[in-house]
């Protein structure tokens, strides 16, 4: 009896695998198969957007400058710290006994430059988080443009002409170079930047 039931179990089981593939079969046959878009396919080139952009000159500007106040406040301080780094030597060659009462200035000269290091470094991080926006913010508005044009010409492909500075783009028409028409919306859209409010 329990044969019987294999039997019948294994017979309903390929019955309906064989009425399976067949119904997929059917199926499979009536899919129709779309077509693709026709590419309309366009270049820009990010090297030369972000050499020529009025906001990455702006940008590059900005680092300077903030960078060099940066590095003459410090040379200040430095040159301030060596200054009574050197007064102390000079006493201690001078007079051995008032040398002895100096220690509480030494470490506390110790102390400053240790405060000093740790402004550097806090400082340059600082300059480094608000450079690191400013650049998202730029490629983030090259990226919104890029996507502008495209959808006007109704463009659904856009390839970066370069990649390290180094042209990838073998041939292509130049009614298909799009960067100046990139370049013209993100100087009238983003023409400088500034460093976030913190």
């Amino acid at each position: 009896m329990l044969n019987l039931l294999k039997k019948i179990g294994y017979s309903i089981l390929f019955i309906i695998v064989i009425a399976g593939g067949y119904y997929g079969y059917k199926h499979y046959n009536k899919i129709e198969i779309m077509p693709l878009p026709s590419a309309q396919i366009a270049f820009v080139n990010l090297s030369r957007v972000n050499t020529e952009a009025q906001a990455v000159h702006h940008f590059k500007e900005l680092i300077e400058r903030q960078y060099k106040t940066f590095h003459e406040e410090i040379l200040d301080r430095e040159k301030n710290l060596q200054k009574q780094y050197e007064e102390i030597r000079e006493i201690e060659k001078k007079s051995p006994e008032q040398a002895k009462n100096l220690s509480a200035q030494k470490d506390d000269l110790d102390r400053q430059v240790t405060d000093l290091d740790k402004t550097l470094r806090a400082r340059k991080d600082t300059l480094n988080k608000s450079f690191a926006r400013i650049q998202e913010q730029i490629e983030g508005k090259i990226r919104e443009i890029v996507t502008d044009v495209a959808k006007r010409r109704n463009l659904n492909l856009v390839f970066n002409a370069t990649i390290l500075d180094a042209s990838v783009v073998l041939y292509g028409g130049s009614e298909l170079d799009i960067t100046d028409e990139v370049l013209r919306e993100l100087n009238l859209k983003l023409p400088t930047v500034h460093l976030p409010s913190e």
